[in-house]
């Protein structure tokens, strides 16, 4: 996939619409700095692009970039990680001689101090089906720029409708409390439509039922919503490659074990990350140490033999 400003994109050429199939246990990894400039990618990345390493380290990432592709897919790309909230999709890539490969990816900032500092992709092979699936989204998106009438939009790489249509979708997209609320409210209304409807119900009922209502509310917020909130945070961080979060949890929480498990894992991959750093460091070490004895060596005036 190609980062940028969609707007400012090349259009790579020429393709073939060969297909290079990847293999299934391929894994490919990028990373980039804020302007879409490669910084780093891994052997898996160098094999489907088809480029050299030193042809892509520094790179617009839209050099792999598939004309096929949809510019809608990433201003959404770009408006989805700009906020610091991670992206997916199917793309289709393309290789250096105009080949074509097509891959499930996964985009996440790396957020420092609250805003992204860089992104890493990864991508795994796409099957068959999601490969299908895509090709039908980019023609329809390409039906819809054609008419001039939208119907749907790419929102973090989903398709979600306008208008009207997008009625459950507001429903779907309502937060954990809010969800709480609509449901006690139907509850309530159910539980006292008989009385209303027989002229039995007396106002201390629904003073009552509203503020029985309102103390769930209070403990859904504080006991779920909040630590859930707060998980979801940390789990972000993780995701985002940003080890020195924390999180808090109470052991007699509902969710206490989700959260302290949580915390476990971004502490245990940070005790990795320091080993794997302080091996590294001796291997580092050992090795400029022997590169010095070996040039010392290559320096020292050549011994005369005895007599």
């Amino acid at each position: 996939m190609g980062f940028r400003n969609p707007d400012s994109m090349k259009i790579n050429l020429p393709v073939t619409q060969r297909e290079y199939v990847l293999p299934d246990n391929a894994i490919l990894v990028s990373t980039t700095d804020l302007q879409g400039c490669i910084t780093h990618c891994n052997q898996g990345f160098v094999d489907a692009s088809g480029f050299e390493y030193e042809e892509l380290l520094g790179q617009p990432h839209d050099i792999v970039r598939h004309p096929d592709v949809p510019p809608e897919a990433f201003k959404d790309l770009w408006s989805t990680i700009g906020r610091g909230r991670p992206w997916s999709g199917i793309v289709k890539n393309r290789c250096k001689n105009g080949d074509h490969y097509w891959v499930q990816a996964n985009v996440t900032p790396v957020m420092e101090n609250g805003k992204p500092r860089a992104y890493m992709s990864v991508r795994l092979k796409a099957s068959p089906q999601q490969i299908q699936a895509a090709q039908a989204l980019y023609e329809k998106i390409d039906r819809q720029r054609g008419s001039g009438r939208a119907t749907f939009t790419l929102h973090a790489g989903n398709v979600r409708p306008l208008g009207w249509r997008d009625g459950f979708g507001r429903l779907h997209r309502l937060t954990l409390v809010q969800r709480a609320a609509i449901g006690l409210a139907l509850v309530l209304l159910l539980a006292l439509a008989p009385a209303w409807m027989q002229n039995d119900f007396e106002w201390y009922q629904l003073v009552g039922a509203a503020f029985g209502s309102g103390l769930f509310l209070k403990w859904f917020s504080t006991a779920i919503a909040r630590p859930l909130g707060e998980a979801d945070q940390l789990a972000g961080e993780v995701a985002g490659c940003n080890l020195d979060g924390d999180i808090q949890y109470d052991t007699t929480s509902p969710l206490g074990s989700l959260v302290r498990r949580l915390g476990l894992i971004n502490l245990n991959m940070r005790a990795i990350v320091a080993d794997v750093r302080s091996e590294v460091s001796s291997v580092s070490q050992g090795a400029q140490e022997i590169l010095q004895g070996v040039l010392s060596y290559q320096t020292e005036p050549a011994r005369k033999p005895r007599a």
